[in-house]
């Protein structure tokens, strides 16, 4: 089935201790960061949330990779709580889609934004 426009996908996840803002790669500077969901997590969550719908919708031995992500964070999530991304078709011209993607946790929208993704070969 082709992607059109309106079509969805939701995933929920439960904020661990290694998604939370002061885990970092133990190659780059060590900050002084608070224990919540970090800014990179919720972009891959939003990535990944935007790839389930675009793979399982896939050509014939295709798969997706992103190109680009333009969003924001403006609510932070402690450790322990759930975050559900949302993702929406916004256009698509069969190769590339533009997806709207929003995160919530428990309080309300915690980020928001788009994210472009494009069918490559398996």
């Amino acid at each position: 089935m082709a992607l059109e426009v309106g079509m969805k996908n939701t995933v929920t996840i439960n904020v661990t201790d290694a998604m939370c803002a002061d885990v970092l790669d133990s190659q780059l500077p060590q900050l002084d960061l608070p224990h919540v969901f970090s800014t990179p997590s919720m972009i891959n969550l939003m990535e990944i949330t935007s790839a389930d719908l675009m793979n399982r919708n896939a050509p014939e031995g295709k798969r997706s990779v992103g190109m680009a992500v333009d969003v924001k964070h403006v609510a932070a999530t402690p450790a322990g709580g759930k975050v559900t991304c949302e993702s929406e078709v916004a256009e698509t011209d069969g190769r590339k889609v533009l997806f709207n993607v929003t995160a919530y946790d428990e309080n309300g929208k915690i980020g928001f934004g788009t994210h472009r993704r494009a069918y490559v070969n398996k």
